[in-house]
């Protein structure tokens, strides 16, 4: 499953967006909306077997936002459900980064992903194969796609790919260099969201929004965006979360806003909002 995940922090504006667009090879899939007192996020449930994963994006009340993208499935478990960790107990992306180095050196390992976190101040990636892990940090973006750029991981899954067939290292790429090509003039929100539609020259199975036109690999079928506002409280930023429920470039975003600490009552309007 590939994925294009990322954050910048529009310094002008006291803003910090999370971004991701979450690709699907077929339609067993559903979404589960997570939402506790102190965080929110989405879970995905695979309808042929009922298989749940953790958080494939999330965000708390201290507005530290988190996703993920997929690079390489092992017998390990998933690191959504770190991810998942992360968002639930973690207060920047500092804390998260430590939880994780926690993890890894207590003899965990998890499958090949890249995690995206960020906070009011700073963006970084973790870098994560099964206890391997490296970190880039950033004071204003970072972007990933479907494999990693500084672990040593390039020919273990150039052979992965080359015996599906269906997608090529090449193809998470270019995604990624085309992706660094409109983060680097980002400049507002409007801008992230014209991000995901992009399908640059053509669409097709390497651009931002990914078609699958010839049945060689996955669609986006989904895009998320967190948009946490600093401006007013840093310690109480606003938060909205946005959703596509298709391909970007086709489906309109719906925009929920998250309350922190949240009751039943706000938890419940959520829910409804998202599944309407």
């Amino acid at each position: 499953m590939t994925s294009l995940a990322g954050a910048v922090i529009l310094s002008d504006e006291k803003r910090t967006v999370l971004f991701k667009n979450r690709d699907l090879l077929n339609t067993n899939h559903a979404d589960e909306l997570f939402y506790d007192v102190d965080c929110f996020g989405i879970r995905g449930i695979d309808r042929a077997t009922g298989e749940k994963s953790g958080l494939t994006v999330g965000v708390n009340r201290y507005g530290l936002a988190v996703a993920s993208t997929h690079v390489h499935r092992t017998v390990d478990p998933n690191y959504d459900l770190l991810a998942e960790q992360i968002t639930m107990f973690a207060k920047d992306a500092e804390d998260g980064l430590k939880m994780t180095r926690r993890h890894l050196n207590g003899g965990r390992k998890y499958q090949w992903g890249n995690l995206i976190l960020a906070d009011h101040d700073s963006v970084l990636v973790i870098e994560i194969a099964g206890s391997d892990h490296s970190i880039e940090r950033s004071e204003r973006k970072v972007l990933r796609t479907s494999h990693h750029i500084m672990l040593d991981t390039e020919e273990t899954l150039r052979q992965s790919l080359a015996k599906n067939g269906k997608y090529e290292y090449e193809h998470s790429v270019n995604r990624l260099y085309r992706g660094y090509e409109l983060v680097k003039g980002m400049t507002d929100v409007n801008g992230v969201f014209s991000m995901l539609k992009d399908h640059g020259e053509n669409p097709s199975i390497e651009s931002i929004c990914a078609h699958n036109m010839k049945g060689e690999g996955p669609d986006t079928r989904r895009s998320y965006v967190i948009e946490v506002d600093h401006a007013r409280d840093a310690k109480r930023p606003s938060i909205l979360f946005h959703v596509a429920k298709g391909r970007p470039c086709e489906e309109q975003f719906i925009s929920i806003p998250l309350v922190f600490p949240a009751d039943e009552q706000v938890m419940e309007r959520a829910r409804s909002m998202y599944f309407k």
